[in-house]
């Protein structure tokens, strides 16, 4: 698998918006990354999702699914090989651990009435210790746009975008994506380190 795919993965899997379907879309994105034909997540705080075609028989592997120390379900995979070699498998418990990352984040948005309405992440943004093309990024970042869509919208290109968010993920704090829309569309920026 090259690490175009995998990185086209990792960014899927990082898109919570719409919250109420990263559940199935999130268990789709990992089971793609070692090519399973068939999948189900037992998830703790959601009803259990499976994949179209429904899952038969005994399953290739079952990961664990967790956010720090908080355990919020399982994920079976079914591939169509009995077993999965070295690589699919750390690839499928990389993916898995993102996946749980995105799950813990969206039930905290969908616990918190979802997204905060445009107004209010414009006074987030607004607050934040950002200077106004990093607010620009951070703005597109949370409507839902890609890194190459963030590109093409500002003018910027792919690895500048990147540097950018770098930079954003120091200033507030955080350590991916992810965080980075949990922290925006869901808490107070104020309480967040001030500019430098």
């Amino acid at each position: 698998m090259s690490l175009f795919h995998l990185m086209d993965i990792a960014e899927s899997l990082l898109q919570l918006d719409p919250v109420r379907t990263y559940p199935q879309r999130g268990a789709e994105l990992v089971a793609k990354a070692i090519r399973a034909g068939a999948w189900r997540a037992k998830l703790d705080h959601h009803d259990d999702v499976v994949s179209d075609p429904a899952p038969v028989g005994e399953p290739t592997v079952t990961l664990p699914l967790r956010h720090g120390r908080e355990v919020v379900g399982s994920l079976d995979l079914f591939h169509s090989d009995d077993s999965l070699d070295e690589d699919e498998l750390r690839v499928a418990r990389w993916a898995a651990r993102v996946y749980s990352r995105g799950l813990s984040y969206a039930e905290r948005l969908a616990s918190e009435g979802g997204r905060s309405a445009g107004m209010d992440i414009e006074e987030a943004l607004r607050r934040a210790p950002l200077t106004p093309r990093e607010r620009d990024v951070v703005a597109l970042l949370v409507s839902g746009s890609s890194t190459k869509s963030i590109a093409s919208t500002t003018g910027l290109t792919v690895s500048t975008v990147n540097t950018y968010l770098k930079r954003i993920f120091s200033k507030l704090g955080v350590h991916s994506r992810v965080e980075l829309v949990a922290r925006v569309a869901g808490t107070d920026m104020a309480t967040q380190p001030t500019a430098r």
